[in-house]
């Protein structure tokens, strides 16, 4: 699993249109402040450890939104992020899981719908932690 997390002051998303995948969950507009956007990609190595993968993440996610002093999450699948992506199902299946443990976990969760494209409107922050990016195997 791959993600890219930004810092956002604000955050908007709008869905546009369906992409090309089989799976596609139902949009809706997607508004948050002073979040974190992270940009998550599941790979096919991840499909035989999807538990200690997302275990992995959301306490990776947790520990930067800690220090950054953020309760909000913004999940954004974004099957972009190189390596050989997993199936839909599975990525779908996954993201359900990474929701659910950063909600246990006492994060703010909003999640972009799978198979969809939005528009995205943003204000990203400038500080040295406002950017990160990590593989977690």
């Amino acid at each position: 699993m791959r993600f890219l997390a930004w810092h956002v002051g604000q955050f908007l998303a709008v869905p546009t249109e369906k992409g090309r995948s089989p799976i596609v969950e139902e949009a809706r507009t997607v508004e948050a402040d002073n979040a974190i956007l992270v940009f998550a990609n599941f790979e096919k190595g991840d499909e035989p450890h999807q538990t200690e993968i997302v275990t992995k993440a959301a306490n990776e996610i947790a520990s930067v939104a800690a220090n950054l002093k953020v309760t909000s999450i913004v999940l954004n699948p974004f099957v972009h992020l190189f390596g050989e992506p997993s199936t839909p199902e599975s990525a779908v299946s996954m993201l359900k899981m990474l929701d659910e443990s950063l909600t246990a976990r006492g994060l703010q969760v909003q999640r972009l719908a799978f198979g969809m494209f939005y528009e995205l409107e943003l204000k990203a922050k400038g500080h040295r932690f406002s950017r990160i990016a990590r593989k977690i195997e």
